[in-house]
């Protein structure tokens, strides 16, 4: 009994000298000096020249901000760095250093301009809309040229793009919202959300004349029982997860779609259900 309380006690000593060497390094830490944040600068964004520096407080409402310009681009950008509280269940346990600049959505802006000829001749070319992050097309597209149309974008950006801080997932959409799909540029995978599935089974099936409205991230619970979804996912450890496609039928009465796939497991179809106060009711069509 004393060795286990021994144990107890060294236990409870560990913990509590993690917690006070944490807490000791939170609260001894300052910020960064402007020597840091120049070299923190160069580091990150490339070779800049210094224009001024603000500083003000001490202790933790210190901050301290120096202005550069990128020699590359002649972007005049900021990086600040002042102290963030550690907050656990309400209490502050210490301060620690967060830096901070604005380059890189400058330098986004900045080569998006720089290409917006060529950003406008892929959209002529496709009927669409983009950005570097997301392209729009005006109409239903396929797959295919969804995906062709994402890799001239990145090729187009990476030739631009010497400091390699543009981003390389782009998501495309249709009209009426539909997601596609999504392209990653660095590894080269594309991924289709398969939403044009759905909505063609819908109108096909059920109603010809339904609009489809989004599709949202939602839990299998809100529309199937307990029993049925451990029928369907024997194997779940936790609450399977998946899309819900909403849509307005021809009384513009809402109704919602779910494909079994979306959720994991072995289930397959597309299920159709109303939302009354009372709970989700599948339609029996």
């Amino acid at each position: 009994m004393r060795l286990k309380r021994v144990r107890r006690l060294s236990c409870i000593a560990a913990i509590s000298l993690v917690m006070v060497l944490m807490v000791s390094l939170l609260c001894s830490c300052s910020i960064a000096s402007k020597k840091d944040l120049i070299r923190f600068a160069k580091k990150n964004f490339g070779a800049c020249e210094f224009i001024r520096e603000e500083h003000s407080g001490s202790g933790k409402d210190e901050y301290r901000t120096v202005y550069l310009r990128d020699k590359e681009t002649g972007i005049e950008y900021m990086v600040t760095t002042k102290m963030n509280s550690l907050v656990i269940d309400g209490s502050v346990f210490g301060y620690s250093e967060h830096r901070y600049s604005d380059f890189q959505d400058l330098y986004i802006d900045y080569k998006s301009e720089e290409v917006s000829d060529e950003i406008e001749a892929l959209e002529n070319k496709y009927d669409m809309e983009c950005e570097l992050t997301d392209i729009r097309f005006r109409n239903r597209v396929s797959d295919s040229d969804a995906k062709k149309a994402a890799v001239e974008l990145s090729e187009i950006i990476s030739e631009h793009d010497t400091k390699h801080l543009c981003p390389v997932n782009h998501l495309i959409y249709a009209e009426d919202n539909v997601y596609v799909g999504c392209y990653n540029a660095s590894t080269g995978e594309w991924y289709a959300s398969g939403e044009y599935e759905v909505i063609d089974y819908v109108i096909e099936n059920y109603d010809q004349n339904a609009q489809f409205q989004a599709s949202l991230l939602c839990y299998i619970n809100e529309f199937l029982q307990y029993d049925e979804i451990d029928k369907l996912f024997p194997d779940h450890d936790s609450m399977p997860q998946g899309k819900a496609y909403y849509f307005r039928d021809s009384n513009g009465k809402r109704f919602i779609a779910i494909r079994m796939e979306d959720f994991g497991g072995d289930a397959k179809g597309i299920r159709l259900f109303r939302d009354y106060a009372s709970g989700m009711e599948e339609i029996d069509y």
